[in-house]
């Protein structure tokens, strides 16, 4: 199918596609799913307006590359990009690096445009008929997935700040692989914030920092690639752990496995073939977080010295390029071990 000058592929399957959850992973996949034929509909209990917790920091080619893919202009979204980037802590001194494109974006019109054209019903989702697909995208919370026993998430408190300590994007990593403080530049002001399993220590890091504005949420850091369906429900995004367990980030994570689930649909029509093609796939893309998952938690529990961490040096480095951080592991090995 020609839309203007974009090409669509007509959706494979038939049933009716339930999409519970508005954030960027299902917004997103709604946009795209919007252009297909297939029979949509998106709930999602959060008022119109409610200000989105998240750091707003991603990779802005990445971005655009996707934010084209939705029909938006993805520049037009991108608040301030980084020059470097100051990471510390840890026992590591201020360090700077190369940016690799890292930048922050208005998360809010992001996800605001995404559904401009599909609309939004403002409840919870209902049970799916015989038929029809649920797709959660409610994060956190996996509504409809349900709890994971071995799931592991840390809090963030987050400001909107008129100003910050440093001008430019600012790491500072806590001890132990407690998770870590941030500043990042908006296009007015800094999203100040922290995320940690430790209330005290986001409590102490954020101290004395004027505020127009407040906001908190839990994070996934663990990825559940063997909870991704329940019944006639397929996961996506957070729900499911896309969300680097070492940099945080799950903006463009959670939008690739979206693409994923979109690109999955648009060639299968059985909801079992659905669950086979897209689990293998988000397994292929996203696998590396589990060796980043093991390696916040050796960090967590001073086993980092074990030989798999020393394998895992690739996949960090891959991680922060992703993100858009130009990480020299060499040198931070040096100012770690050899000073």
């Amino acid at each position: 199918m020609v839309y203007g000058n974009r090409y669509y592929l007509r959706i494979a399957c038939s049933p009716v596609i339930i999409i519970a959850g508005s954030g960027v992973a299902g917004s997103y996949l709604a946009r795209r799913l919007s252009t297909t034929g297939v029979e949509l509909r998106l709930y999602d209990p959060k008022k119109p307006g409610f200000r989105i917790p998240c750091g707003y920091a991603t990779n802005k080619f990445n971005f655009r590359k996707y934010a084209e893919l939705a029909g938006l202009d993805g520049d037009s979204y991108i608040q301030r990009r980084a020059d470097s980037v100051i990471l510390t802590g840890d026992g590591m001194p201020e360090m700077h690096f190369p940016s690799r494109g890292l930048c922050t974006v208005d998360k809010n019109r992001l996800e605001a445009d995404l559904v401009s054209t599909v609309g939004v019903e403002r409840r919870m989702a209902p049970l799916p008929g015989e038929d029809d697909i649920l797709v959660d995208a409610t994060g956190i919370s996996r509504h409809y997935l349900g709890a994971a026993p071995e799931d592991f998430t840390m809090h963030t408190t987050e400001y909107l700040s008129g100003s910050a300590s440093h001008e430019e994007f600012y790491f500072r990593y806590f001890p132990g692989g407690h998770g870590y403080y941030w500043e990042f530049p908006l296009e007015q002001g800094y999203h100040v914030g922290a995320g940690s399993d430790s209330t005290g220590l986001i409590m102490k890091s954020l101290e004395n920092i004027d505020h127009s504005a407040i906001m908190a949420r839990d994070l996934r850091l663990r990825p559940l690639f063997s909870r991704m369906f329940s019944g006639r429900a397929v996961g996506v995004g957070e729900s499911i752990g896309t969300v680097s367990p070492i940099t945080g980030e799950g903006i463009l994570p959670s939008i690739e496995c979206a693409e994923i689930l979109y690109q999955t649909l648009c060639h299968e029509t059985e909801l079992q073939e659905i669950k086979i093609k897209y689990g293998n796939a988000v397994r292929r893309k996203f696998g590396h977080y589990e060796k980043l998952f093991s390696l916040l938690m050796d960090a967590r529990n001073g086993k980092m010295a074990k030989p798999a961490n020393i394998a895992a040096i690739p996949a960090v480095k891959r991680d922060f390029r992703n993100f858009g951080i130009d990480l020299g592991i060499v040198r931070v090995l040096r100012e770690l071990f050899i000073r």
